[in-house]
């Protein structure tokens, strides 16, 4: 039976946006010797990998050697980062943000398809970048076209080309940024103006896929911040994340050895039956909605609350405005192992 009364039955996550070897669903740890690494899936281990101090990110292409961590300067830079999104910073940006993403949807045409990727989230997250990140100068189409590599690298980490071209793209922003905490440079202005645009279509793919649901939301419009929630649970982009033990230690009763590299599957965590009652249903009533798609415990996402803000920010006026949404396909989806995410989202809107 459903757990919610308004979903329809069998509605889950598209197969063609789930491309790649790593399944949905959680497992028993194992060893994946191509990944050369153990495989954590289901929530408690993945919770606990988390939370472990003898547990520590690395890259995904990274060897057997690992850096030394200065936790001294982690915690530093966390704490700066903190200030730096603060609650006056982030209600300020959130109004800007409002503003600009209502009188978009205003000027949108009923009758014309809509490609909420390219006119919608593209041109509000990159004023979001810029607002947040200060670069001097600002910049233009080239900048932006770089922080775009810099992403799709991180999408497809084990692709060389792609590597390659992030690292010249990665040259050529640094010297935009001087101001502010290191995770608020060049790194924040990748993740607000290109990765979270994927974050964002994920998340209005999966919500156009039930279109019950976005009607719920132009009802209840004071649910969006629960659907957010639930979306990152349900269709969040990362789909991996890499860590290696820096001691022997123990996760959730596996004993994981000095070295050993973990990669975290996020997206089977995060669609734990054991966690989650009907995992592969979307609800934006669900109770109790947890997930790991903005990490959890000490190594959280330090920007979470700049994310969460800005996912709300955008799709508030688009479930307020229009009653429903159709796709209009094909959809192409681009990435890789590290996450997947639609190129384009074209959509035709009703009132």
């Amino acid at each position: 039976m459903s757990i919610c009364p308004h979903l329809n039955q069998g509605a889950a996550w598209e197969a063609d946006s789930q491309q790649g070897p790593l399944r949905l669903q959680p497992a028993e740890p194992y060893f994946d010797n191509k990944l050369n690494g153990w495989i954590l899936s289901r929530h408690a281990d993945v919770s606990a990998a988390f939370h472990s101090p003898d547990v520590v990110l690395v890259g995904p292409a990274s060897k057997g050697d690992f850096a030394a961590v200065d936790e001294d300067a982690r915690v530093r830079m966390r704490a700066e980062t903190r200030d730096a999104l603060s609650p006056v910073a982030l209600r300020a940006w959130r109004r800007r943000l409002l503003l600009d993403a209502r009188a978009r949807v205003a000027h949108f045409d009923c009758s014309q398809t809509i490609d909420l990727v390219r006119d919608y989230a593209e041109p509000l997250c990159s004023a979001l970048a810029i607002m947040a990140t200060r670069p001097d100068p600002l910049p233009g189409r080239h900048q932006l076209k770089l922080a775009s590599e810099v992403s799709q690298a991180a999408a497809d980490p084990f692709d060389e080309h792609l590597r390659y071209r992030s690292k010249a793209a990665t040259a050529q922003l640094g010297p935009l940024f001087n101001r502010g905490p290191e995770t608020m440079r060049d790194s924040g202005f990748v993740a607000l103006s290109s990765t979270l645009v994927s974050l964002l279509a994920n998340a209005w793919y999966a919500l156009a896929r039930h279109p019950q649901e976005w009607s719920h939301l132009h009802v209840r419009p004071g649910l969006v911040a629960r659907a957010m929630e639930e979306l990152q649970r349900f269709a969040g982009l990362t789909r991996l994340l890499f860590r290696r033990a820096i001691a022997d230690t123990s996760i959730n009763g596996l004993s994981i050895r000095k070295g050993d590299r973990l990669i975290l599957n996020l997206q089977a965590a995060n669609r734990d039956p054991w966690r989650h009652p009907h995992p592969h249903q979307f609800c934006v009533t669900r109770a109790r909605i947890s997930h790991f798609s903005l990490g959890a415990g000490p190594h959280a996402c330090v920007g979470a609350p700049l994310l969460r803000m800005a996912a709300i920010a955008t799709t508030l006026p688009l479930v307020e405005r229009f009653s429903s949404v159709q796709l209009v396909p094909p959809i192409e989806w681009q990435g890789g192992i590290g996450f997947v995410f639609p190129v384009a989202l074209p959509v035709l809107l009703a009132q």
